[in-house]
């Protein structure tokens, strides 16, 4: 009994688009898109995610041959649909990190820098620890789960060879101007209390010139954040 290449092949080039599809999505999306999960990582996970994924597709597109343009124009066309519903995804986290990096401004901490040795940048304590704290909600609350989801539901929604139309580059261009909105929503109740409290330092200097209260600024600056988290805290407790 003898092997037909032809029945073996075929279930291959089913794959192709699905795999680039996933492998871009995997590549940038938040948290996974940290050096610490390696290129063989994601290939393995997008290659196991595709044999999963491809025979449930109610309309894949099986490429004919792999050397011819619409070939390269359709996984092109994945690799473009990864990257950008990878970014939406990660626009979240930009936010969080931008509310971090506003928060250490307004709180006097914006000195408090960090080298980080993984992806090569430096970014704030504050920021830092905003970003490690929902990486961690990210996977507790099943958001893993949740990104196969849209894997799975994207090949529905927007299905191989018509992925890239005006909604979908409409939907990541209005997202790149939430990012300093929902960030400002963010930082804005510590930045009315920094407010409140320069003003009051403000009425100080201006009442009491002699007495020179300004020296202890930054202690009492640093005093009021763990008074209003704590009390922050209490309330939705």
């Amino acid at each position: 009994m003898g092997i037909d290449i032809q029945t073996l092949w075929a279930p291959i080039l089913a794959l192709v688009l699905p795999f680039f599809r996933i492998l871009a999505f995997l590549q940038f999306v938040p948290v996974l898109d940290n050096r610490v999960f390696s290129r063989r990582i994601k290939i393995g996970t997008a290659m196991a995610l595709a044999v999963i994924i491809t025979p449930m597709l109610p309309n894949n597109v099986v490429l004919s041959e792999l050397l011819s343009m619409r070939t390269i124009l359709l996984i092109g066309e994945q690799i473009l649909w990864g990257f950008l519903f990878a970014t939406a995804l990660q626009l979240v986290f930009v936010a969080l990190q931008t509310a971090g990096n506003i928060l250490s401004m307004n709180m006097g901490l914006g000195m408090a820098m960090m080298n980080d040795p993984v992806n090569g940048s430096s970014t704030t304590v504050i920021s830092q620890i905003i970003y490690v704290f929902c990486a961690l909600l990210f996977f507790i609350m099943d958001g893993h789960l949740l990104l196969v989801t849209i894997l799975f539901k994207g090949f529905s929604y927007w299905p191989i060879g018509q992925a890239i139309n005006q909604p979908t580059l409409m939907l990541v261009g209005q997202g790149l101007g939430w990012i300093m909105s929902a960030a400002t929503l963010i930082a804005l109740p510590t930045t009315f209390v920094m407010l409140i409290v320069q003003g009051g330092f403000g009425l100080l200097n201006a009442r009491f010139a002699d007495a020179e209260p300004v020296f202890s600024r930054f202690s009492y600056q640093h005093a009021v954040w763990p008074a209003v988290y704590f009390d922050a805290g209490h309330q939705h407790s």
